[in-house]
């Protein structure tokens, strides 16, 4: 749960009446304590109350949605309106809705880094970010534009020094600075003036070249950039169909940099949207399809695996409609006993269980069999996570899921889980690279590496933009099994 410093200027029944309570602590802040903060929201409503949210997570979602993380009651701000995030050190920014604007120092953006001083505008909600950190300081940026101007002045002088032995460097002349900061401006003018398709181009033309290493980072950031104009241009003209394809044809070439968090992030709304509108159309096969295709880390992950979770109970449930309570009972306790709580679909106690309480809602044995469930996961899941055994550990907190969604102790267990488990892979990527390198005695990386390492990150790619359950497989294999060669055109999966 997060906490809130708040001054004790307002009355505790002042206190009271502001939203953000459901999910906060509220706390007296004293100046000994605001010194160990650290980075932090100053958060202000329309009436002028004031709360800190201090920022110890590394993503914040901020919305009206009651799963938000920092929880605006107000009908300019989104569900999902926007998302905190820190990385590689640095606090940055990104907006994830396509109706609300996200407006930082007045400016609406997609995606900034935020530096101590910054103020964001959500809805009629102001939010102040303030650190005590050096490198959330603006200073850091003015020093880097210093560099940049002492950069300057060495490209004069190595324009100077290209002149006198044109022989020697007349293939980096053909490719200066200069003409990628010329060629950035004219982007930059097209982005103003919306002419996106024409930036996108000179953009990538430029990346075709061979671009300076010091402004790669700026072209890809403009590149996502026109891009996320480009999906919010078609989205108003075209079908979802058509926008979700032009995404996924720029993030199987772009998607795998920073900047391209924001896209993803888009494309996974769509991704619920489509499925919502495919569920409701009782288009239940390509409606998994797109729900279990939803990331893992993405902010729309839980809702979608709720879905996923509807649309099986909804299935099964139909099936049990013509049995009687003493069979239902009697067929529920045989799976309890042994143990096969939640499959074999449409054979389980789970589903029985359920069955029961639709036929007598409070029935006390019903309630306290699937209590006894939810122990036996929970209590597991606890062991595991103790010991760190993150894949063990998600194996039974997902199956509890599947029967309580809304635990927020379970959920958070979770997604510490995901967090460790994609760590612990970047860190085996990273030192197969570096055993490789020792073995060839050498400490840059060759050609072939720098491909091998682009493959990698094309394959991960791949398998994130397939839609057949790649982020959700274990739940598809799990709830919807089928037995060898044998196919059921009543089912959904």
């Amino acid at each position: 749960m997060a906490e809130i410093l708040q001054e004790e200027k307002k009355s505790a029944k002042v206190t009271a009446d502001v939203p953000l309570e459901a999910k906060t602590m509220v706390i007296t802040q004293t100046k000994d304590r605001e010194k160990a903060i650290g980075p932090r929201l100053v958060c202000t409503s329309a009436s002028g109350q004031s709360k800190i949210f201090p920022l110890k997570e590394t993503k914040l979602v901020i919305g009206r949605s009651v799963e938000a993380d920092l929880y605006l009651q107000d009908p300019l701000v989104s569900r999902k309106h926007c998302v905190i995030e820190k990385r590689d050190n640095e606090f940055l920014v990104r907006n994830v809705s396509t109706t609300n604007p996200l407006l930082l120092n007045e400016v609406a953006i997609a995606e900034k880094r935020l530096y101590t001083g910054d103020q964001l505008k959500i809805g009629s909600t102001t939010l102040a970010f303030i650190s005590d950190r050096t490198e959330d300081g603006r200073e850091v940026e003015m020093k880097a534009g210093a560099q940049e101007t002492k950069s300057g002045w060495g490209f004069w002088l190595s324009i100077f020094l290209l002149l006198i032995f044109a022989g020697y460097f007349g293939y980096f002349q053909a490719y200066t600075p200069l003409k990628v900061k010329w060629a950035l401006k004219s982007v930059a003018k097209q982005i103003k003036a919306e002419n996106y398709d024409s930036a996108q181009k000179m953009l990538e033309k430029l990346l075709l070249s061979d671009l300076p290493p010091q402004y790669t980072q700026q072209v890809m950031e403009q590149l996502a950039e026109t891009a996320l104009a480009i999906t919010e241009k078609k989205g108003k003209y075209e079908d979802l169909e058509s926008v979700m394809a032009y995404l996924k044809s720029y993030l199987s070439e772009y998607g795998t940099g920073k900047e391209a968090e924001v896209l993803w992030d888009r494309l996974d709304y769509y991704r619920l949207t489509l499925a919502h509108r495919l569920e409701s159309a009782h288009e239940l096969q390509p409606a998994l399809q797109q729900y279990s295709a939803i990331k893992e880390d993405s902010i729309y992950y839980e809702e979608a695996h709720k879905a996923i979770r509807r649309i099986w109970l909804a299935h099964q449930q139909h099936s049990r409609q013509d049995q009687t309570l003493v069979q239902l009972l009697k067929e529920a306790d045989a799976h309890f006993q042994a143990q096969q709580y939640l499959k074999p679909v449409n054979q389980n106690a789970f589903l029985l269980y359920r069955a029961v309480l639709t036929l007598e809602p409070g029935h006390e044995l019903a309630l306290k069999r699937i209590d006894q469930m939810k122990e036996f996961y929970r209590v597991n899941g606890e062991k595991y996570f103790s010991k760190k055994k993150w894949t063990k550990t998600l194996s039974y907190f997902e199956r509890y899921c599947l029967i309580d969604t809304d635990n927020k102790q379970v959920n958070n267990k979770m997604k510490i889980c995901r967090e460790k488990l994609s760590d612990a892979r970047i860190l085996a990527r990273k030192s197969k690279r570096t055993k490789t390198s020792l073995k060839k005695k050498s400490w840059t990386k060759s050609k072939k590496d720098r491909e091998n390492e682009q493959a990698e990150k094309k394959e991960e790619i791949k398998r994130l933009l397939e839609e057949s359950g790649a982020e959700s497989s274990w739940i598809m294999k799990y709830l919807f099994e089928e037995e060898t060669g044998k196919k059921n055109s009543d089912k959904p999966w």
